[in-house]
């Protein structure tokens, strides 16, 4: 089993496609600004990020332009 869950995730987004952009937003900024964590580990940026959301460590701003996001860590 994968983790984390998808469904987690998505609970702490609202929907599947805010998800997607949020995770690839992270996931970015994770592979910028934090290249040491990455490089001691096997686990991917997206990974990272997912497991953000799911922990509630990332919040999502729905605007009108633009979806944004606050990130506790990092």
């Amino acid at each position: 089993m994968l983790y984390p869950k998808i469904e987690d995730c998505i609970d702490q987004i609202g929907n599947k496609y805010a998800l997607a952009i949020i995770a690839a937003k992270r996931g970015r900024e994770i592979f910028v600004k934090m290249p040491a964590v990455l490089s001691n580990s096997k686990t991917k940026e997206l990974t990272f990020a997912l497991r953000e959301i799911a922990e509630g460590k990332v919040v999502a701003n729905f605007g009108t332009s633009d979806t944004t996001f606050t990130s506790t860590s990092a």
